[in-house]
């Protein structure tokens, strides 16, 4: 009788303690506070290019995308640092760096000055410790369950950024969104003392050394997966170089009206992603949905670059290109939170989270070259072989299948 109720899906699992609720609650809200100030600002950098002094389509690439370089180089050395210093003590730190970030950006009315702020704001790389800290509170059973909650509330900022950063921009412009950057940057420090439970040491199993940390750039699982991450965020990098102005373009809007296109296109593009990502993680078939995120994105983009400027297909190529994103983003670190030990926990992440931001900085810079060189068609035609490239990447589905450990090898 119990087989057959476990057949049916009838017994369920022990539920998250009170302890994993408030870790899982207190890390999806510093996710939300960081991602969401640092999303604001992607949609309406380009929006203000020709306000800010000595800007070039080069230049304003690298304003969208320099954060990710700050972010990749210091990942994994924070990553590593908190499986030897603690959590919290990073954690703090991090959000504080990128806090003055976003207090220079306010103040600055130059490229190189929005350049260097963005870079600071980068420099609180500290997803890679979140990540880390998630596994250390929760259990294995249901960890799964925790990285999707922290993951949704990615997909929650990325929406809610993209939507309202351009709110923010048509009341204040480009310092008010620097400003409520910095506000949330203040917010997201809140759990870390009322929320967050402590992490004790037999919590936290820590690295003996840093040539222990380094293991993890040859760790298959985490090497796949960061490759996936890495193609991921070049794409939106090279995005935002183009997609605000041919949004405007083709809708006949304002610039300060941007945010009643991108919410129903984000709304919409979240409902596409649920369906895929259930049934990935439902069958296992995670490999194939990335597939079918990378075709996603290139269709997207090629339907973009060829209907330039015309309305109905820019905003249903548009959908179709965050519905691609969206799934891949969803579906990674999910993958990625079971394929190490837990004393590797902080090293791993760092080198995914350290791949995922160097690819948005690599987008930025690439799509700001494709601008200048070929306009915006062909940034979207550079789009559309990069998702291609990531579906090609995803096919190998036993390599893939790798991220499932030690589940796929019982």
């Amino acid at each position: 009788m119990a087989s057959s109720e476990k057949r049916r899906g009838r017994v369920k699992g022990p539920s998250m303690s009170p302890q994993e609720k408030r870790a899982v609650s207190g890390l999806s809200f510093i996710y939300v506070a960081r991602m969401l100030g640092l999303f604001m600002l992607m949609p309406v950098l380009a929006l203000d290019n020709d306000q800010l002094r000595y800007s070039t389509p080069l230049l304003l690439g690298l304003a969208i995308g320099v954060y990710g370089l700050a972010q990749a180089a210091l990942q994994f050395p924070f990553g590593a640092a908190s499986d030897r210093f603690g959590r919290k003590k990073v954690l703090v730190f991090g959000i504080i760096l990128f806090i003055l970030g976003s207090l220079l950006g306010a103040v600055t009315h130059n490229i190189y000055g929005i350049i260097l702020a963005r870079l600071l704001q980068g420099a609180g790389a500290v997803s890679s410790v979140l990540l880390a800290t998630a596994g250390d509170l929760t259990g294995d059973q249901h960890r799964t369950k925790a990285m999707a909650a922290i993951g949704g509330s990615i997909a929650v900022a990325y929406v809610l950024g993209i939507a309202i950063g351009p709110v923010f921009y048509g009341l204040w412009g480009l310092t008010g969104v620097f400003l409520v950057a910095a506000a949330l940057g203040v917010l997201a420090l809140y759990p870390l003392w009322k929320i967050i439970p402590p992490i004790a040491h037999a919590q936290q199993n820590r690295m003996g050394s840093w040539a222990d940390a380094m293991k993890m750039f040859r760790h298959p699982p985490v090497l796949t997966a960061s490759v996936g991450i890495f193609i991921l965020q070049m794409v939106l990098g090279a995005s935002f170089v183009v997609l605000s102005p041919e949004l405007v373009n083709a809708m006949h809007i304002p610039e300060s009206g941007i945010w009643e296109v991108y919410l129903p296109v984000m709304l919409l593009s979240v409902l596409l992603m649920l369906f895929p990502v259930i049934y990935a993680e439902k069958n296992k078939q995670h490999g194939q949905m990335l597939i079918v995120s990378g075709l996603a994105i290139a269709v997207g983009a090629l339907i973009m670059g060829l209907e330039s400027g015309n309305f109905w297909p820019v905003g249903i190529g548009a959908v179709i290109f965050f519905a691609g994103y969206n799934i891949a983003s969803a579906i990674l670190p999910s993958m990625m939170s079971r394929s190490t030990l837990p004393e590797q926990r902080g090293a791993s992440s760092g080198v995914y989270s350290m791949m995922q931001f160097l690819g948005i900085f690599v987008g930025g810079v690439l799509g700001g070259w494709g601008l200048g060189l070929a306009g915006d068609q062909g940034v979207f035609y550079i789009l559309t072989a990069v998702g291609i490239i990531l579906a090609i990447q995803s096919w190998n589905g036993k390599r893939m299948a790798l991220l499932l450990a030690p589940d796929s090898h019982s």
